[in-house]
C-alpha cells in the first residue's frame, strides 16, 4: 500500500508541477510557446464545420461540432497543458488531496470564479454536475467512468438528491469517495462530461448551456452558425483573446479547406479530406499553416453481438478475417498505422503484442460456411457521410465481398450516426473511431466495450459485454505500477478480442491546416482546438476597455 501511495503522489505531484509554471495556476500557459509574436487582442474566430452539434448538454455530449463547444463554454476540475497529456488545475485551486487508501479525494474550488448567468461556482454545482452523469434519464454516455463512485449504482436506481460519495463539505471544498483505488480518475475529472453546470440547469443545457468557461453562447442556428462572444468575467485575467467565435455549419470539409486557404476561414472543425491531403503538403504557399499531430486513436469495425449476423462469434470472427489493414491506410495517404491491438501507441497499457488477425479470404469463407452460410449473407454498414469515411467504407464493403458479405453501405449525417449506432438492435455494423478522452487504457475498454457502456446511449455500438474483461481493467486501475498495468491490458485486450466485438483497423494521424491569421496554434491531442490561448494576428496589442 505504501508503495502505490508513492506513486499515486508522485502521479499527482506531477500534476501540481505542471501548474506552478503557469500565472494565476492556469492550465494554458501558451505565451511560453514559440508562435513568433506576442499575444494580439480581439477580433474573431471563424471556424466551419460539416455538421450540427447533437447537443450542447456536457454531460451528453460526444460529437466533433459539441466537443470543441465544450471547452469553450465550460470550466472542469483540471484540463490539459497546451499540446500535451499532462493535467493542471482549472476550477481547482491545486491537485487533489488523496488518502492514503486511494479511495477519498478532497478538492478546493477556485475562488471567484462566475457561471455565465452571474450566480458563483460552488462545490454544490459539481456535485450536481457529476451526479447527473449518473441519472439515467440524461442518457449520458459516459455512466460507466463514475460507477466507481461510492452510492454511484444505489443512485443510478433512484436518482434523488446527490451520488452519496460525492459532497460539498463547503460552498469550495468538494469530496469525492471511490469504492476502489482508480489511478485514471483524475483524468475523470478532465473529460468534458465533467464540466460544471449551475445547480439545477441541466434541462436547459443541450439548447441554452450556462457555463464557467471563456466563451458565452449567444445563439444557433441549426445548419447555419454557432455564435459565442468572449466572457468578460473569466477568471483568468486576460483570456481569452479573442472577442468571439463564429463557427459556421453544414460546410463541407473541401470547402472548409479552400476558405482557409483564401482566409475566409480561421480554422477547420473537421479532417482535412485524404483526396486534398498531397495537394496540401505539396503547396509551399501553407508549409508555415500546416502541422501534423499523432493522435491517440483507433479506427475500428463495431459488430453487434446482440443481433443477427453477428450474434454469431464464428460470423464476427469471419470479419476479423476480411480486412486488408495496409490498403486501408493507403487510402488516407498513410495517415496512420494499421493496428497490432485496440489500444493504441501513447496510452497507458499499450504493447507491440499482436491481437489482430490478418487478412485470410479462405479462412474467413470457412468461418462463415461453419456458421451456416456458405452462400455468404447480407448486412448494412453505417459510417459518417464525410472523408474519410467515405473513402474507407467502399474499401471495406470490397473486402466484405470477397468473403460472401454483402454490405449495404450507408453513410449518415453525424449526429444521426450516434443516435443509431447507440440504438440496440438498429446498427448491426458501423465503422467508426475513438480519440482517447485521457491518456489510459481504461478509456477505451470501459466507454466502448464495458457491460456498464452497453446500453442505449452508450458508446458500446457493439452491446458487448465480458464481467471478466471488465474485472481485469478494474484490476489495471487499482495499480500504479506501469509494466502490472501493461500486462494486465494486454490480458484484456486480448480476452476481449478472442470474441471479435470489434476490427480494429489502424492508428490515425492527423494534418491539419490553420488560416494565416491564427496566432499561438497548437492542436491539443485530447481535444483538438485550444480557443482560449489562440489569437488573431491582425488583432491589438492591447484589450480594448469594455
Amino acid at each position: 500500500m505504501q508503495r502505490k501511495r508513492l506513486r499515486l503522489i508522485t502521479a499527482i505531484g506531477a500534476l501540481t508541477l505542471a501548474a506552478s509554471g503557469c500565472t494565476g495556476s492556469t492550465t494554458n500557459n501558451n505565451e511560453s510557446t514559440d508562435s513568433g509574436s506576442d499575444p494580439r487582442y480581439g477580433g474573431t474566430m471563424t471556424v466551419a464545420y460539416s455538421s450540427n452539434p447533437n447537443t450542447f448538454d456536457p454531460a451528453v455530449c460526444y460529437d466533433a461540432t459539441c466537443w470543441n463547444n465544450m471547452r469553450m463554454l465550460f470550466d472542469r476540475l483540471y484540463d490539459y497543458v497546451d499540446d500535451t497529456m499532462e493535467l493542471a488545475p482549472q476550477a481547482a485551486e491545486a491537485a487533489p488531496d488523496i488518502s492514503d487508501d486511494g479511495l477519498t479525494y478532497t478538492i478546493k474550488i477556485r475562488e471567484g470564479m462566475t457561471f455565465s448567468n452571474g450566480d458563483p461556482v460552488r462545490a454544490q454545482d459539481f456535485a450536481y454536475s457529476y451526479s447527473r452523469i449518473l441519472d439515467p434519464a440524461t442518457k449520458s454516455p459516459v455512466q460507466s467512468f463514475w460507477l466507481g463512485v461510492e452510492g454511484a449504482k444505489e443512485y443510478g436506481k433512484n436518482p434523488q438528491g446527490v451520488v452519496s460519495g460525492i459532497k460539498a463539505l463547503s460552498d469550495n471544498e468538494l469530496q469525492i469517495k471511490l469504492t476502489a483505488p482508480n489511478s485514471a480518475f483524475k483524468y475523470v475529472l478532465a473529460m468534458p462530461h465533467s464540466s460544471v453546470i449551475p445547480e439545477g440547469t441541466g434541462d436547459q443545457q443541450a439548447t441554452d448551456p450556462v457555463g464557467s468557461g471563456p466563451f458565452v453562447f449567444e445563439s444557433f442556428e441549426p445548419g447555419r452558425e454557432i455564435k459565442l462572444t468572449r466572457n468578460d468575467d473569466y477568471w483568468e485575467e486576460g483570456k481569452p483573446y479573442v472577442d468571439a467565435v463564429d463557427q459556421k455549419i453544414n460546410v463541407d470539409p473541401s470547402v472548409q479547406l479552400l476558405q482557409v486557404q483564401k482566409g475566409q476561414v480561421d480554422l477547420m472543425g473537421d479532417p482535412m479530406p485524404p483526396a486534398k491531403y498531397l495537394e496540401v503538403i505539396n503547396d509551399p504557399s501553407l508549409k508555415e499553416q500546416t502541422t501534423s499531430i499523432t493522435k491517440p486513436s483507433t479506427y475500428f469495425l463495431t459488430l453487434n453481438t446482440q443481433m443477427a449476423p453477428f450474434d454469431d462469434p464464428k460470423v464476427r470472427e469471419a470479419v476479423s478475417y476480411a480486412i486488408d489493414r495496409d490498403f486501408l491506410v493507403k487510402l488516407v495517404n498513410g495517415q496512420g498505422q494499421a493496428a497490432n491491438q485496440f489500444l493504441p501507441p501513447g496510452i497507458a497499457g499499450y504493447s507491440d503484442k499482436k491481437m489482430v488477425n490478418d487478412q485470410d479470404i479462405e479462412k474467413a469463407k470457412q468461418l462463415l460456411s461453419d456458421a451456416g452460410y456458405p452462400d455468404g449473407l447480407k448486412t448494412t454498414l453505417y459510417t459518417w457521410n464525410d472523408d474519410p469515411w467515405t473513402t474507407l467504407g467502399p474499401q471495406i464493403q470490397q473486402d466484405l465481398k470477397k468473403i460472401g458479405i454483402d454490405a449495404d453501405f450507408r453513410p449518415l449525417e453525424p449526429s444521426a450516426f450516434f443516435e443509431l449506432a447507440a440504438t440496440p438492435d438498429k446498427a448491426p455494423m458501423t465503422l467508426t473511431f475513438w480519440v482517447a478522452d485521457f491518456p489510459d487504457g481504461s478509456n477505451f475498454f470501459q466507454a466502448l466495450m464495458s457491460c456498464a457502456a452497453a446500453i442505449p446511449g452508450g458508446q458500446n455500438y457493439s452491446f458487448y459485454c465480458n464481467k471478466q474483461m471488465d474485472d481485469t481493467v478494474l484490476e489495471a486501475l487499482a495499480t500504479e505500477d506501469p509494466d502490472e498495468v501493461t500486462r494486465l491490458y494486454d490480458e484484456a485486450g486480448t480476452t476481449m478480442l478472442a470474441d471479435n466485438p470489434v476490427v480494429p483497423l489502424y492508428y490515425g494521424s492527423k494534418t491539419e491546416v490553420f488560416g494565416a491569421n491564427v496566432g499561438n496554434y497548437h492542436s491539443q491531442p485530447i481535444w483538438g482546438w485550444d480557443m482560449t490561448n489562440y489569437w488573431k494576428n491582425d488583432g491589438s496589442e492591447a484589450r480594448a476597455a469594455n
